[in-house]
């Protein structure tokens, strides 16, 4: 392939280990946004610095390269972004010392900086996991409080104040949130809360018992285990509910009482799973042993 200063567009792939990867955007520095900036210069969408500083105009190059790709345009490298360039997301998963939060960031782990940040009195705004001005301005004002640099931008030593692990606890920790909120909202989603995040401790569940996979993405996307995988609703984006119902199951809530398998009684036929010994039915699932 032959690689000039013309715009290309290239073809690839998202896998359901895409979401460990780390997202950046302006204020990240850091190797892995000199790589965005090498490339993306090679490309002819970049003609800054390489300098590992995700300034303006690398977040106008990654807009520019988004648009021609097909990709949401927001100007933060995220799972999808980072994939098309092709950068390796999931080999960098466990690092985080580079990895900043800033204007324009979006995720979980926003919103758990917003919901610190509301519960003692710096941030007004809705938990929305995007950092827009308000969620930047509460941080200041933390930062200011908490002797730390005030720039605004949630860095290592900002989340370490915050309370929100750091470094591969981080990672682990965001990604599962995030599945199995997608699990939640894709098999749940219309369900009462409680049936949610039984859902949730179903799958929870699972990860403890002998017979199933012992990681959330493993039970997940074990081959036929659920309609959400299949029909493609698994890559729904998750709703606050399902979020706050994924934390709660995370934390050991179990509205099932055990339960490792559930449906709907008014669709399912399989005779094996009628079977299973219930336990209780909330909203539309059963759940049983």
């Amino acid at each position: 392939m032959i690689i000039s200063t013309s715009l290309a567009v290239f073809t690839s792939y998202i896998t359901p280990e895409s979401v460990e990867a780390a997202s950046y955007s302006w204020g990240s520095e850091g190797s892995t946004v000199r790589e965005i900036q090498t490339k993306l210069k090679q490309w002819g969408y970049y003609n800054g610095n390489v300098d590992g500083k995700y300034g303006y105009n690398t977040w106008l190059a990654v807009r520019k390269f988004q648009e021609k790709n097909g990709l949401k345009v927001d100007g933060i490298a995220g799972p999808a972004t980072l994939s098309k360039i092709g950068i390796n997301t999931a080999a960098r998963t466990g690092s985080s010392s580079g990895k900043v939060y800033s204007w324009g960031a979006r995720g979980e782990t926003v919103r758990e900086i917003q919901r610190r940040l509301k519960s003692w009195g710096y941030y007004k705004g809705n938990i929305d996991g995007i950092y827009g001005y308000g969620t930047w301005s509460a941080v200041r004002y933390f930062q200011q409080k908490n002797g730390l640099k005030a720039d605004g931008v949630t860095g290592r030593a900002t989340l370490q104040a915050l309370g929100i692990p750091t470094g591969q606890s981080q990672s682990s920790w965001e990604r599962n949130v995030y599945i199995l909120a997608a699990a939640i909202h894709g098999e749940a989603r219309g369900e009462p809360y409680e049936g949610k995040v039984a859902v949730g401790a179903v799958i929870m569940n699972r990860v403890r018992h002998s017979s199933f996979p012992n990681t959330i993405a493993g039970v997940i996307y074990q081959p036929g285990a659920f309609d959400a995988v299949a029909d493609g609703q698994i890559n729904l984006t998750p709703d606050d509910s399902a979020f706050k119902a994924a934390r709660d199951a995370l934390n050991g809530w179990d509205p099932s009482g055990g339960a490792i398998y559930y449906w709907n009684p008014a669709t399912a036929t399989s005779s094996w799973i009628w079977s299973r010994p219930i336990i209780k039915q909330i909203g539309k699932h059963v759940f049983a042993k």
